[in-house]
């Protein structure tokens, strides 16, 4: 796999399990609605994929949607 691809997937998966433990945080009343948007914020900004990477995965994702088509 390519390495641009790799490295997508790996932000993309690091985003969402961060995304999911602060809304489970939120959920549980360990964090309030404010500091939930503010770490929302600074996730989706942390882990935001390059031109490079989203057209490697968007490319990887058309090829796939291809393949299951049939």
């Amino acid at each position: 796999m390519d390495k641009l691809l790799m490295d997508a997937f790996e932000k993309l998966q690091k985003r969402e399990h961060l995304l999911r433990v602060t809304r489970d945080q939120m959920g549980l009343g360990r964090i309030t609605k404010e500091e939930f948007k503010n770490r929302e914020e600074q996730i989706l900004g942390r882990y935001a994929l390059t031109e490079a990477e989203q057209r490697a995965y968007d490319l990887h994702h058309r090829m796939t949607q291809r393949k299951r088509r049939g």
